[in-house]
Parts: C-alpha cells; structure tokens; sequence
C-alpha cells in the first residue's frame, strides 16, 4: 500500500458518530482515503461508577463492524492504552482478536502502535504482520522526535516485530500543537523529523495533527469560525520543505479533539451545533441546549445554506451536507447528537479529500 500525494489520513476513534460517517462517504472519496482508527477506551456508566462492558464486550463487534463500515479498504488499527492491557475472554490479546477475524472477511487491517507500546501489543502486531503481509505503522509523538535519539527507539520496535523499514507506514502524530507562527514550527519541525534519518526508507510518510479545539464551551452561539490552523499550517511546510526532503500525507482529527473524552451528560446541557468544514475554516453555528429543543437544528441549517460564511457546496457535495440540506428544507427531522457529529466528520472528509486534490494540482503546476 504506497500513498499518492492526494490521499488523506483521518484519525477516527471507533465509535457511531465516526464509523457511520466513514460508511456514508462517497466510493471516488474512500478510494482516496486510509483512516488510521483507533479502538477506543470502554465508555463509563456515571451513574454506576462503573465501566459500561468489559473489554471483551467493547471489542467483540469491531471485526464484523469493521467488515461493514469499510470492507477491505485498507486502514491502521492501533489500541487505546486502557484497551492495550486488556484481554479478551480465554486472555488473548485484543490484537489477536481483531487481526484473527479481520482475516476471515479478508479485510486489510495494519497493526500499528506507539513507540511506548508494551511487549505484549508488539508480540500481537508481529503476529498479524508475519501472517497477513500488510505491513506495520508506528506511531512517533512530537515528544518523541523532541527526545535525544528517536530514531533508535523506532528501530527497537522495529526489530520487536520483525518489520523492515520499506514495510512500515512512519506515521507522525503531533496530536495538537501550537503551529503559530508557522515558518517557525515548521523550522523546528523539520530539524525533529531530520532525526529519524532518510525518511525516504519509510514505505509512507503520514504527518497527523489538529486545530480543533478540545470544547466547543466557548464558541460564539450564532454563526462563528475556527480557523483550521493545521491545514494552514501544512500547506505552508510544504511550501517550506526543504529540498530532498519527503513529502508526508496529511492526516488529521476531523472535528475531534485528541483528548476527547466522555462526559457525564446529566450534568452537561450539551448546545445543538453544526461544525461545518471550509477551506480555510470551521464555520460553526450554535445554539442553546439541544435536548427540548432539537428543532433549533432546522434554523440551524437554514443558516448554513444560505449564510457565505459557510461556503455552503450543496446537497450533491456529501452524505452531511444532503442531511443538512434536507433539515433545512424540513425534510429531515433534527435527529440527535451522534447524527450531528456523523453529519460534520462526513462533510469534513470530504471536503479535505478535495482541498488535498486541488492542492496537489497546484503543486504539479510549472
């Protein structure tokens, strides 16, 4: 598997809101799209104090779900650390589980971990990888290109699960930094990525980020905009490359915060919103509590599809933006809040699948 430079990596914690919406993209944008998901950490019941499965439960439908939602395009798989030290029911290991039955459907699921994945999770990748020939993607965090030699802890667990270079995927995860100003980021970017040696050795290069912030609390109700600083920011180390060095393929977050977590929702009054990806931006549109009054979400979508601040690209653009087209026709009812978020990731997809195709253009222009 060898990446063009159009094609884009979005990081998506497993859960409806993300998998639904990778279901629903369109076939020409999932040819141009390898997700690197994440199985995340069992949900936690408030009001029993108590996880809501056992790992075993939380995991069991990833394969056939998986199977479903993606078939056999391709994607990194890598474990949230809580999910990494537990075992599926007879103690085998969550890695053997998915890899195992991944395997039945012929799916092309690539084991990938972080450089402080335990020995166990590094056992289970070389298994998957000795059997299924896909290959391996490390995970490097910008504090650990920050450390003295990152480039010998890749080769450890390289060697701990017999993958050679030219088979594994150097996926670098800077989760989400401060990236102004951007030529000075940029510059010390590119002295962190220098110590791992020839990152031409590597059989992809993936630089991963995001702007998003980890709350919505403080955007504006009405109409607002983030800018997409990681975006931003990509394009202008591109443009700052130096020359000979690779080029990486974008990845990001969607509208996700690295650090998200789940909140005890009856003590949260959660605001009905849009998050709505342009080119430069998230456009937002935000209003009150959204339980008693979801039909504040047609208002909502009346505003995105006629508001410029949106750039709105029509019901023919995504599976999200036909739903919020539809909402503001009243066609659709306000739904709920997973539909929300499965609503904006669709979009954001999307639209970054176009962005990197139009920028990559650009670049190939005389």
């Amino acid at each position: 598997m060898i990446l063009s430079d159009d094609m884009y990596v979005p990081t998506l914690r497993w859960r409806q809101g993300e998998y639904q919406a990778l279901m629903q993209l369109s076939p020409p944008i999932k040819s141009k799209i390898v997700p690197l998901i994440f199985v995340p950490e069992v949900e936690f019941d408030f009001e029993l104090r108590q996880p809501r499965k056992s790992v075993h439960e939380h995991v069991f439908p990833f394969p056939g779900r998986f199977r479903k939602k993606w078939r056999p395009r391709p994607a990194w798989i890598t474990l949230d650390e809580k999910i990494a030290v537990g075992r599926m029911s007879g103690r085998s290991h969550v890695f053997d589980y998915i890899f195992d039955n991944l395997r039945l459907y012929q799916a092309c699921g690539i084991p990938a971990a972080p450089l402080d994945a335990d020995a166990d999770t590094l056992a289970a990748a070389q298994r998957a990888i000795a059997q299924d020939q896909y290959g391996f993607g490390i995970i490097v965090r910008l504090e650990d290109l920050m450390t003295r030699n990152p480039k010998r802890r890749v080769v450890k667990v390289l060697t701990a699960v017999s993958a050679e270079p030219e088979d594994t995927d150097l996926i670098v995860d800077l989760r989400a930094p401060n990236f102004e100003p951007y030529a000075e980021f940029a510059k010390a970017l590119v002295v962190a990525m220098r110590k791992m040696g020839d990152l031409n050795q590597f059989r992809n290069l993936v630089l991963v980020s995001t702007a998003i912030p980890e709350s919505f609390a403080n955007v504006a109700k009405g109409t607002d905009e983030l800018p997409r600083h990681d975006w931003l920011f990509y394009q202008a180390f591109l443009a700052d490359l130096p020359n000979g060095m690779r080029r990486p393929n974008y990845g990001d977050y969607t509208i996700v915060h690295p650090n998200f977590v789940a909140r005890d929702m009856r003590l949260i009054k959660a605001a009905g919103k849009v998050v709505y990806t342009t080119s430069h931006s998230w456009a937002t549109r935000k209003g009150g509590a959204f339980r008693g009054n979801e039909v504040q979400m047609h208002t909502h979508c009346e505003e995105i599809v006629k508001d410029t601040v949106f750039q709105f690209q029509g019901a023919g653009f995504s599976y999200g933006d036909a739903f919020i087209a539809r909402c503001a026709a009243k066609l659709e009812g306000p739904s709920n809040l997973t539909r929300w978020k499965s609503v904006a990731i669709n979009h954001h997809m999307t639209m970054v699948t176009n962005d990197l195709a139009k920028l990559t253009v650009a670049s190939l222009r005389p």
